[in-house]
Parts: C-alpha cells; sequence; structure tokens
C-alpha cells in the first residue's frame, strides 16, 4: 500500500453523502490533501503514509510535514478549523494527530499504542463532520 492506497480505503469506508475533496493543488505548497464537508463541520486532513515503521520501540517516527505543511496546518487550527494529520502504516493502521500534536515527535512504541484501523478513521471523520457515529460496512 502506498499513500493514496491509503487514502482511497479511509474514502471507501465513508459514506456517500459526506462531502469529501481530494485536494490537488499544483500553484500552492502546503495545502492539506483532503476536505471533508457534513451538516455539523468541515475538517481538513492531511495524509501521510509510513511504509517502514523504526525498529526500536524508541526511536522517534518520522512523519515527513514540510515546513509549509506544519504552516498551514497551525495556522488553520489557530483560526479555529478542525485540522488532523492521519499517519498511516503499512499494517493497516493509522494515527489520528489533532490540535497541533504534529508538532511533538512522537515515538515507536507510544505511535503503535495509539494506532486505529482505517474503520475507526472513517468513522472519527463522520463524526466530526456530521451528527452520524458510525460508517456502514
Amino acid at each position: 500500500m502506498n499513500e493514496h492506497g491509503f487514502v482511497r480505503a479511509v474514502h471507501k469506508k465513508l459514506p456517500t453523502n459526506l462531502y469529501r475533496w481530494k485536494i490537488h493543488d499544483s500553484y500552492t505548497s502546503g495545502v492539506p490533501d483532503a476536505m471533508y464537508a457534513g451538516e455539523k463541520a468541515i475538517l481538513f486532513a492531511e495524509y501521510k503514509y509510513i511504509p517502514k515503521l523504526p525498529a526500536r520501540s524508541t526511536s522517534p517516527v518520522k512523519i515527513n510535514l514540510s515546513g509549509l505543511q506544519v504552516l498551514w496546518l497551525n495556522n488553520f487550527v489557530n483560526l479555529g478549523h478542525n485540522v488532523v494529520v492521519i499517519v498511516g502504516t503499512e499494517d493497516k493502521n493509522a494515527l489520528i494527530l489533532k490540535e497541533k500534536e504534529w508538532d511533538t515527535p512522537i515515538l515507536k512504541g507510544e505511535f503503535l499504542e495509539k494506532c486505529i484501523k482505517i474503520k475507526d478513521i472513517s468513522d472519527y471523520i463522520l463524526g466530526v463532520c456530521t451528527d452520524q457515529q458510525k460508517c456502514i460496512a
């Protein structure tokens, strides 16, 4: 799996009535990968995929956000918007970083403790944007 496949797996679990926009902006650097909108809120998400985690549980996980991505994400959090970084791994698990958690290094052991399944990512997105709590399927 790669980042594109990971995003597609998350989107496949979302209901069709949830507005989703896979953002591709060739002119503005730092813009997140996706926007989701429902009757309750809008959520911006930056996706990162890590094909291989570090060997040691005490090693930091490199998320590889660019400086412009961090700037964009932090600015929109400061403006009061819902913003997350969703980090996928080779074992089809992921971590959702909220409220500038991407600014703090995370060790592999802590990363694995906080990981959730792809279905739970879709449920999180749905819960932020709508009054629905669970995705179907």
